[in-house]
């Protein structure tokens, strides 16, 4: 049976594929290059959905322009051919549900003079974004330059190139990828709201377009609700129109351990979808390990995630290590597997975050004498353990205590970090760079200790001066 059959209500592991890794690093054989792309897809894979660009184009398009970085891809297209198609045909081949992602603002560069990522839209109309009084005076945040769907302009503009793309090729769904980047509508919080019609409208148009071709639409939102709301993406609303086959939920570049999916898929009451939880390739500073990625789909299944969404783990597993990339994710497509030991759980950072993200914790600085309380949660099915370990990067002497017992502190002889993870160079800023042993603490205890829930961790300051609390690390084993 061809994966386009698969059924709604079957796990699913999703695999988001920015494209840009592949098709940017073509060489003069690219179906060399897209084979070996496809033969490195985890077989646990079950949905891949590649981007097909941003502001520019991966495939031979009529409607826009096609990314001029990508200078093979560019003459492929020159020679008559379409890696891209190659790439859709080769995964369809492979057995993959095979789904087509679009980006539905990309500003990545937005003022590069090479134009690289300029949609064909802002070429056209450069008043169709969400905030031109913002650069006007000065604020030249890449976020500023997001298209505004409602103007008149920009939803005809990606429906043309929707239509394009599903006249020319055969896949099994589309994603429209609301969170990448986070920013639609012009205005205040309140006026983006009062504006979500136009994204509804929207969602309207794509969808009477996917059910003429017989594929799925899946949509990719922020966590939560209210995330939902400040984006105008109106989720609720969605399923209860039918506009959405399942609904990929995620933070802006960065992993959440745990989301609050069980209040969005109450609120869909009787039309609810299937809700998969994205993942990252980071969680705060810190890039995913094996033991990251168990830890997360572990929390994650317990919020009530029908499946896991992985956004540009192909980039990650290609640019830092891609022989480990498979061995990442084995088992967590079932709640059953994902949550074997060792599990690395970390609290939340507020690197990358957004208004429509969840809140972020850490970094904090302890002055003199302060303290600092925060709740470690654990999956039920995280525990028992055999041995619980607690790392943190304080950059000084601290006192912890969980849930009112201290905990000791000893010294680690190895690296400073709980399980092996790729780390920026050591020339980096504070917090990208790998930190140096003395600047961590780790802390042993009885396992038994922990709870399922929440778990009281209090970090103490008694030294003489302030102390940065980077990360906080929970390993279980």
């Amino acid at each position: 049976m061809h994966p386009s059959f698969r059924r709604l209500n079957e796990p699913r592991i999703l695999l988001d594929d920015d494209g840009h890794n592949v098709f940017s690093q073509l060489g003069e054989d690219y179906t060399k290059d897209i084979d070996e792309a496809v033969e490195d897809c985890p077989p646990n894979v079950s949905t891949y959905l590649l981007c097909c660009g941003a502001g520019r184009f991966y495939y031979p398009t009529k409607v826009g322009k096609v990314d001029p970085r990508c200078r093979q891809l560019v003459k492929e297209h020159a020679k008559g051919n379409d890696p891209f198609g190659y790439y859709l045909g080769r995964l369809r081949a492979s057995g993959k549900e095979t789904f087509v992602t679009f980006r539905m603002n990309d500003v990545h560069n937005p003022e590069d003079a090479d134009g690289w990522n300029l949609p064909m839209v802002r070429e056209q109309q450069p008043d169709c974004i969400v905030d031109q009084a913002a650069i006007d005076r000065g604020d030249h945040d890449n976020m500023n330059f997001a298209l505004d769907y409602s103007h008149p302009a920009v939803p005809p503009y990606f429906v043309r190139y929707f239509a394009e793309v599903l006249a020319n090729y055969q896949m099994d769904g589309i994603q429209l990828d609301w969170m990448r980047f986070p920013r639609h509508l012009s205005g205040t919080p309140q006026e983006v709201w009062a504006k979500r019609d136009h994204l509804t409208r929207f969602m309207a148009e794509i969808r009477a377009m996917t059910n003429a071709k017989g594929i799925k639409l899946f949509a990719r939102v922020p966590t939560s609700l209210a995330g939902c709301r400040v984006l105008g993406t109106e989720v609720v609303e969605w399923t209860r129109l039918g506009l959405v086959d399942a609904v990929t939920a995620g933070a802006f570049l960065t992993s959440d351990y745990f989301m609050p999916i069980a209040e969005m898929r109450a609120a869909m009451g009787a039309h609810a979808v299937p809700i998969y939880a994205t993942i990252e390739g980071l969680h705060g500073f810190q890039w995913q390990s094996a033991e990251s990625v168990r830890g997360l789909c572990t929390g994650l299944y317990e919020s009530g995630a029908d499946g896991i969404s992985m956004f540009n783990f192909p980039l990650t597993g290609r640019g830092l290590n891609q022989e480990v990339y498979a061995g990442m994710i084995a088992g967590i497509g079932d709640p059953a597997t994902a949550c074997r030991k060792p599990l690395l759980f970390s609290v939340t950072q507020r690197r990358w975050r957004k208004d429509v993200d969840l809140p972020g914790i850490l970094p904090v600085t302890l002055a003199v004498g302060e303290t600092f309380t925060v709740a470690l949660r654990v999956p039920p099915a995280a525990l028992p353990a055999g041995r619980a370990r607690l790392l943190l990067q304080t950059g000084g002497d601290v006192r912890a205590t969980l849930n009112g017992q201290a905990l000791e502190c000893f010294q680690r002889a190895r690296a400073p970090e709980l399980f092996l993870e790729y780390t920026y160079d050591a020339d980096q800023p504070a917090g990208l760079a790998r930190p140096r042993r003395e600047e961590c603490r780790s802390f042993r205890f009885a396992p038994d200790l922990l709870r399922a829930g929440d778990n009281e961790l209090v970090v103490h300051n008694d030294t003489d001066r302030p102390l940065h609390l980077w990360r906080i690390n929970l390993g279980l084993w």
